[in-house]
C-alpha cells in the first residue's frame, strides 16, 4: 500500500514540476550562475507575470491526492540578459497522513526565452530532507549535478556529484511548464530537450493550437483554451511516462487550466483551482467569439 501511494502522489510533479516552494530564496553562498548565451529571437515574454501563484488540484481516479502551488518569483537583469525566478510545492493530501506525507519544492531560473540554468528540487519527509541541484553550462555543453542532504540548520550537505554531456539548451521539470505555455499558441510540434536524472531526453509536445472548451471545479463557466498533447518517452520526474494532454487559457497569459497525464500507475488530472494574477481572470468560452 505505501509503494501504491508513495508512486501515485508523486508521480503529480512531472510537466507541471511537472515539485518546491522556495520563496524569496537567494544564492547559495560562493554560488555563481552560470552564464547562457541569448536565444535565437530572444523577446520579452508577456506569460511570465512576476507574482502570479496558481493553485491546482491533483486526481487520481476519484481520490484527491494532492495540491501542487506555482510562483513566478522575481524578474531581473544579470550580465545583460533577463532572468526570472520560479517556484513551484507539491503537497500531498493532509487527510491522507496516515498514509503517507509528502513535500516536495522546486526552483528553477530561466532565461527570457524561458529554457532553464539552474534547477534545484527538495524532497521533504518527516525524517529528512534530500535534494538536488542542476547548474548548466551551454557553453561548454554540460550541465552539473549535485546530491545531498538538508541539515537541521539549514545548510546544505553535499554528499554525490556528476558532469552530464548536453547538445542544447534543456528544460527541467518546471521550466517545462513554463516552456508549454509560451507555445502554446503555435502549430508547429516540439521535440523539447529535457534533462532527466542523469540524461538528456526528449519530450514531444504536439503544438496544434486547437480552441476548445474545458471545465474544472474553480471555475463556474467553460474556459476558452487551448489544446496541445505530447508524449515522453521515458520515465520522468515523478513518474511521467507516455502520453500527456493539457489545455491553456486562450490569451497571452496561456495559464494551464486542465492536464491529463499518465504516470506509472495509470492516469492523473491536475485542475486550475485558485490564482492570483493582476488583472487576470479564466477566459469565457463563447461559441460565436473570433480570437
Amino acid at each position: 500500500m505505501y509503494t501504491y501511494w508513495k508512486s501515485t502522489s508523486v508521480a503529480v510533479g512531472g510537466i507541471f514540476l511537472s515539485a518546491l516552494f522556495l520563496l524569496g530564496m537567494e544564492f547559495f553562498p560562493g554560488d555563481r550562475p552560470v552564464p547562457v548565451p541569448p536565444s535565437a529571437g530572444m523577446r520579452q515574454s508577456r506569460m511570465l507575470e512576476v507574482g502570479e501563484e496558481l493553485e491546482y488540484k491533483v486526481s487520481y481516479s476519484f481520490f484527491n491526492i494532492g495540491t501542487i502551488r506555482t510562483k513566478v518569483l522575481a524578474r531581473e537583469e544579470r550580465d545583460g540578459k533577463t532572468v526570472y525566478k520560479s517556484s513551484a510545492l507539491i503537497d500531498s493530501n493532509p487527510s491522507l497522513s496516515w498514509l503517507l506525507t509528502l513535500h516536495i519544492r522546486f526552483y528553477s531560473e530561466m532565461d527570457g526565452s524561458v529554457y532553464s540554468y539552474r534547477w534545484i528540487e527538495d524532497d521533504s519527509t518527516k525524517n529528512e530532507t534530500n535534494y538536488k541541484i542542476f547548474r548548466f553550462d551551454y557553453e561548454n555543453k554540460r550541465a552539473y549535478l549535485e546530491v545531498g542532504k538538508m541539515l537541521a540548520s539549514g545548510e546544505r550537505k553535499p554528499e554525490s556529484s556528476d558532469t552530464i554531456a548536453v547538445d542544447a539548451n534543456c528544460q527541467d521539470g518546471l521550466s517545462l511548464f513554463f516552456f508549454a505555455r509560451e507555445h502554446v499558441h503555435q502549430r508547429t510540434p516540439e521535440n523539447v530537450p529535457t534533462l532527466i536524472e542523469k540524461k538528456q531526453e526528449r519530450t514531444f509536445i504536439n503544438f496544434m493550437n486547437k480552441r476548445t472548451d474545458a471545465s474544472v471545479d474553480g471555475v463556474d463557466y467553460p474556459v476558452d483554451v487551448i489544446e496541445f498533447d505530447g508524449k515522453a518517452d521515458y520515465v520522468g520526474i515523478f513518474g511521467l511516462t507516455g502520453g500527456f494532454r493539457g489545455w491553456f487559457s486562450n490569451d497571452e497569459a496561456s495559464v494551464p487550466i486542465l492536464a491529463r497525464m499518465n504516470v506509472i500507475l495509470g492516469s492523473i488530472k491536475i485542475q486550475l483551482m485558485r490564482w492570483n494574477r493582476p488583472g487576470w481572470q479564466p477566459p469565457k468560452y463563447v461559441e460565436s467569439s473570433q480570437k
